[in-house]
């Protein structure tokens, strides 16, 4: 079954303040795993670009040999790709970072054994020994609550057939793992690099963080939805909620508190995090800067990849075992 990636984008643009605090959640907890494995964001961005290659190298055989489960991430064989197609200035365009900064976390990488480089083979893997098993669960059931707490609205708004359980999708996704891995991957690669553009993964999480505090407290306490433009512009007169203090937000990222101040001082000057009276941060409302014209554009582009992962996510989920 096909779903129209620019309906479902159009219906997400419509009703973001109702959909988005489930978006920013998944996306807050995927990055607090990473930097559980990683221990380094940007590093954990070329380890994403390297697994996507890898299994979109050897899916069309591991499909062929029903080997797509998530038992198969850590046993099957077709996991290596050829030197030549892991190339710096590739990555650093992808990844919107600069080619040292790339050469220097690749080094990271397999100095901390998370990549293997097979130099006679030329030849590199990513060492999954390295990525335990329960870390993975965890981001199994988050993208299963993501993808059916969207699924249930979408049903209720009369677009979507019928809802699907966390469990029902949940079972989906580890028997089609490797599928949905690389559709999840491709995703977050479009994503984080795009926000790169304008701030460092750090900065990013930070400020994810903010808005899915902000925009959790605000759906309890309005029934009707609000676009993405009119939510940013006049966040300020929906958002009386409590925000975080750097100690949480350095808690929960896993980032160091006096990297979190260093961070949020410059998401403050730039508008997109605001401090109240006792020192906790809030998302900002966006205001007629520069800031707001270089984030706009970004904001329509993680919207319509956002329908479009999710097309992919169901068009996985009604595909015959």
């Amino acid at each position: 079954m096909k779903f129209e990636p620019t309906k479902l984008s159009k219906v997400i643009e419509q009703n973001y303040s109702h959909l988005m605090p489930d978006f920013f959640e998944m996306q807050t907890q995927y990055l607090a795993s990473l930097n559980l494995i990683y221990h380094d964001l940007d590093a954990s961005l070329i380890a994403m670009v390297l697994t996507s290659k890898i299994y979109k190298n050897s899916i069309v055989e591991l499909k062929k040999e029903n080997k797509v489960g998530i038992k198969h991430f850590y046993t099957n064989e077709l996991t290596g790709i050829p030197a030549s197609k892991f190339k710096i200035k590739d990555i650093s365009s992808i990844l919107n970072l600069p080619r040292e900064t790339v050469r220097r976390k690749k080094e990271k990488l397999i100095k901390d054994n998370i990549i293997i480089e097979n130099k006679k083979k030329k030849i590199y893997y990513i060492n999954k020994k390295m990525i335990e098993r329960k870390i993975i669960d965890v981001q199994v059931i988050n993208v299963s609550k993501f993808l059916s707490k969207f699924s249930i609205f979408f049903s209720r708004n009369k677009f979507f057939v019928s809802e699907v359980s966390t469990t029902q999708i949940k079972n989906d996704v580890e028997d089609k793992f490797l599928l949905y891995l690389i559709q999840f991957l491709d995703f977050q690669i479009s994503y984080f690099s795009k926000m790169k553009t304008i701030l460092d993964i750090e900065s990013v999480f930070i400020a994810m963080l903010c808005a899915l505090n902000t925009t959790a407290q605000l759906v309890s306490k309005y029934d009707q939805p609000v676009n993405s433009k009119d939510l940013f512009f006049k966040i300020n007169d929906y958002n009386k909620t409590t925000g975080l203090n750097a100690t949480s937000i350095a808690e929960i990222t896993k980032v160091p508190r006096t990297t979190v101040l260093r961070k949020i001082s410059v998401l403050e000057k730039s508008g997109l995090v605001k401090k109240d009276k006792f020192k906790r941060y809030g998302a900002e409302g966006l205001k007629n800067n520069e800031i707001s014209r270089r984030i706009l554009p970004i904001m329509d582009h993680n919207i319509k990849i956002l329908g479009l992962f999710f097309s992919k996510c169901l068009e996985t989920y009604s595909l015959k075992n």
